[in-house]
């Protein structure tokens, strides 16, 4: 199966000004906060919002557990505060991943001049009561530029090497995609699904049924069955992010 939803979620904030008081827009691919349009989760992934911060602001200090979070920042840079002591500042390519476990408080500030856009994703973890942790990692150019970079895999499968060690069965993969160019295919097993965004750019993808698809800034593809993805970039390139997982029932058709 393969489905395409070129508009997966509204903005919060959607056709509005942006303002002092209307600092953040966010696009919603599951639902959450004032978003309940959608499916509540595919798979494992619970969380997937596309956020845009207004230069000197951010999110303050808040609690989360038992979840698997992750965030990729795509421009600018991202402040995080926590209190397990860590702070720090990441930008593009950059990490942030947390095990809330029993229960973490962090708060994610854009302290500088130019706005902030990050991917934030939850994952279901295997078990509550985790013990709290927190990591970061930054992906080079090099790394994920016309190829597949594994960014996150299983913490309990060490054979998978991959500098992220999450608390479930779900590989993460990001890619950097100049104007024309394919990755090596990426293989997704009939037992197995993926959730695909096309965080910056354009992509051409060729569906089970040979249809060819064009996927677009924002754009989201649900992936089941025997799938080999090989995206094609447009002519401005592309920034794709994956995430693979064991099958579900969970579907936006399903909604």
């Amino acid at each position: 199966m393969f489905g395409n939803d070129e508009n997966p979620s509204k903005s919060s904030s959607e056709g509005q000004k942006w303002t002092n008081k209307n600092w953040l827009k966010s696009r919603f691919h599951f639902n959450f906060a004032e978003y309940h349009s959608g499916p509540s989760q595919f798979g494992v992934l619970r969380v997937m919002n596309d956020d845009l911060v207004q230069p000197r602001r951010g999110f303050g200090m808040h609690p989360h557990r038992d979840m698997e979070i992750l965030t990729f920042i795509i421009n600018g840079r991202l402040t995080h505060k926590d209190s397990i002591d860590t702070e720090e500042t990441l930008g593009r390519g950059g990490v942030q991943f947390m095990t809330a476990g029993r229960g973490i408080r962090h708060s994610e500030h854009n302290l500088h001049d130019e706005p902030l856009r990050f991917i934030q994703c939850w994952v279901v973890p295997r078990r509550r009561g985790f013990e709290p942790a927190y990591g970061s990692y930054t992906c080079t150019d090099a790394e994920r530029q016309n190829r597949w970079a594994l960014v996150a895999a299983d913490f309990e499968h060490r054979s998978v090497k991959a500098p992220v060690q999450i608390q479930q069965d779900c590989n993460i993969y990001v890619s950097e995609l100049q104007a024309g160019r394919t990755p090596e295919a990426m293989r997704i097993d009939q037992q197995r699904q993926g959730y695909l965004l096309c965080v910056e750019g354009s992509v051409q993808l060729v569906d089970s049924a040979g249809k060819v698809r064009q996927m677009h800034q924002h754009d989201a593809a649900e992936l089941k069955g025997s799938v080999e993805l090989t995206p094609t970039a447009g002519a401005n390139g592309a920034f794709l992010l994956l995430f693979e997982m064991a099958k579900s029932h969970h579907s936006r058709s399903d909604v």
